[in-house]
């Protein structure tokens, strides 16, 4: 590993996991919904760990800020002013965001002001910054939480910008449901072993449906493997 990337730290910027669970009912009950994220968060942290990077969690009570943008420029100072020159900032709805992909995004961060992981509806699910391009304001002002914030984020690139392949975020059950053997073996598992646990029937029956209808679209064949990294 390169000695510049001990100046390279990541941030898992999160809800606390009923808030998630309310603003992203996936499961269809709260209780559901954050048994899920916590496995998300699980495996976020695992794969984060993995890189050997400093890990910095800012989550729910501990995030300052009127705005979401507010909040998350307010998280990347408070790990810039520690003294890292690079942070890379990433959230828990994007299962294919793996060790190894980090460690990618650590390293194009030595040579770019900007690293991005692009999602399919026009976010982001990785942003890697360099303290001599990141500006408080401009960042907190972005148009976060919609369609166009990927767009808007290229533009303040004054370094350069890297892009990492385009994944997916899970915001919503559909896309639960589309991508669920995308998701690596692991929280496959893990949320399999959810749907059968006698005592989180409200889950359990939230989920019944889901799977069957993903059995159906299958046409009951078998699925394909979901490499885990």
């Amino acid at each position: 590993m390169s000695t510049q990337l001990h100046s390279t730290a990541l941030l898992l910027f999160l809800r606390n996991e009923q808030d998630e669970a309310r603003y992203k009912p996936l499961a269809g009950s709260q209780k559901g919904s954050a048994a899920l994220f916590r496995q998300f968060n699980r495996y976020a942290i695992k794969q984060a760990r993995r890189t050997g990077l400093p890990l910095f969690v800012i989550q729910g009570d501990q995030q300052v800020g009127a705005t979401f943008g507010e909040r998350l420029a307010n998280a990347y100072q408070s790990v810039f002013e520690l003294g890292y020159e690079r942070v890379i900032a990433i959230g828990n709805d994007c299962p294919e965001l793996s060790t190894g992909l980090l460690l990618q995004a650590a390293g194009a961060l030595e040579q770019h002001g900007l690293v991005l992981g692009p999602t399919q509806d026009g976010g982001t699910y990785l942003i890697g910054l360099q303290r001599s391009d990141f500006d408080h304001a401009a960042f907190a002002n972005l148009p976060w939480q919609t369609d166009t914030v990927y767009e808007a984020l290229q533009a303040l690139a004054g370094g350069g910008v890297a892009v990492l392949s385009t994944s997916f975020d899970i915001d919503r059950p559909g896309t639960l449901s589309r991508q669920f053997w995308r998701l690596p073996l692991v929280l496959r598992r893990a949320l399999s072993r959810l749907m059968g646990q006698e005592s989180g029937a409200v889950f359990q029956v939230q989920w019944r449906p889901f799977h069957l209808t993903l059995l159906r679209s299958l046409g009951l064949r078998a699925p394909p493997f979901a490499a885990c990294l």
